[in-house]
């Protein structure tokens, strides 16, 4: 089995201290499930209570692995970003 015969989805739900915080991710995040860089993966994302939702959905291991290290970096620079406004 090589990584290229592993298909599949991951899902990943990131509580957060509110469900504005959640919207806000969500609004910052939105843009990059609706330019697709890549036909070997899609992504939604979505709010669920104070809960911030991303769902992948990929062709195979690599490209899974690419869109989840692509989407928990922007969700940790927007979060970052949001702390040191919030310090400032």
């Amino acid at each position: 089995m090589t990584p290229s015969d592993v298909k599949g989805n991951s899902i990943l739900e990131i509580p957060l201290e509110s469900k504005r915080m959640a919207n806000i991710l969500y609004s910052a995040l939105l843009p990059e499930t609706e330019s697709i860089p890549s036909e070997r993966a899609t992504t939604n994302v979505s709010v669920k209570g104070s809960s911030l939702i991303v769902e992948i959905v990929a062709n195979d291991l690599t490209a899974m692995r690419a869109a989840l290290n692509s989407y928990v970096a922007w969700i940790s620079a927007c979060m970052r970003t949001i702390d040191s406004i919030n310090e400032g």
